[in-house]
């Protein structure tokens, strides 16, 4: 049973949090989204760490100067009876249809049980609105067509499998119509701070306290997944409208 602590046909619309984020857009961010009064329940983010075959969730939402973690909670992504690593083990000593079969099996179990994990996490936060998903940059481009393409590369063959779960979370983000943001682990922290106008170390300070709100596991992955979902939520917020000018006056 998945664990889970806290209250109780389409493309994604996906934003790349990057090295490249320019100065005058980090600052939109801030300058535009921040410091108007917000209920904490109306609307959160979630960041997500996937791993082979599961992924911890973070919900995160802001309020003022405040991070708030709503949930957290590790969800299975695949079936018991089948192999988490299909590429990379099990198929390599199989005939090329048993293996495409296999991964398919892999595929749909994965597809289904991300599905799941979004859905039901975002049922249970209701009404409170999910603005979209932060999750790492994708390990591989796409997945390889065949079996056979991806033993015929090492490089693709060592992702490949990490891939699956990957890319059944941001399918099953698109199908339930929210946005999917990319971040890199080594400067997601950084961005996240620039935009909620706070030094690294101390949003990191912050992040790794969240610890004590919900209890262990709380480790570095949930720190950076949690960064992503804040850097998107901020990222995903509408604008405020500008006032409009008074006549006679410059």
């Amino acid at each position: 049973m998945d664990q889970s602590e806290g209250i109780a046909g389409l493309t994604p619309v996906s934003v790349f949090i990057t090295r490249d984020l320019t100065e005058r857009s980090a600052r939109s961010y801030t300058e535009e989204n921040l410091g108007r009064p917000a209920d904490p329940m109306s609307e959160y983010s979630i960041g997500i760490e996937d791993h082979y075959a599961w992924a911890n969730l973070v919900s995160v939402t802001t309020s003022g100067p405040n991070e708030i973690l709503l949930d957290k909670r590790r969800v299975k992504l695949l079936d018991q009876q089948l192999t988490a690593s299909p590429y990379h083990h099990k198929t390599l000593q199989m005939p090329l249809t048993g293996g495409e079969k296999l991964v398919r099996d892999v595929k749909t179990s994965a597809n289904k049980r991300a599905k799941l994990a979004l859905s039901s996490l975002i049922g249970e936060l209701a009404p409170a609105k999910c603005r979209g998903i932060a999750i790492r940059v994708p390990p591989l481009p796409d997945l390889p067509a065949t079996v056979a393409e991806v033993h015929a590369n090492t490089w693709i063959m060592n992702r490949a499998d990490g891939m699956i779960y990957h890319q059944a979370l941001t399918q099953a983000a698109a199908r339930l119509n929210l946005r999917v943001f990319y971040f890199e682990k080594d400067n997601v922290l950084e961005l996240a701070a620039q935009a909620r106008r706070k030094t690294a170390r101390d949003l990191e300070r912050q992040l790794k306290a969240f610890g004590t709100t919900l209890g262990p596991p709380w480790r570095k992955g949930h720190v950076v997944a949690c960064a992503g979902a804040i850097f998107a939520h901020v990222s995903a917020a509408p604008l405020r409208p500008k006032k409009a000018r008074q006549k006679g006056r410059a």
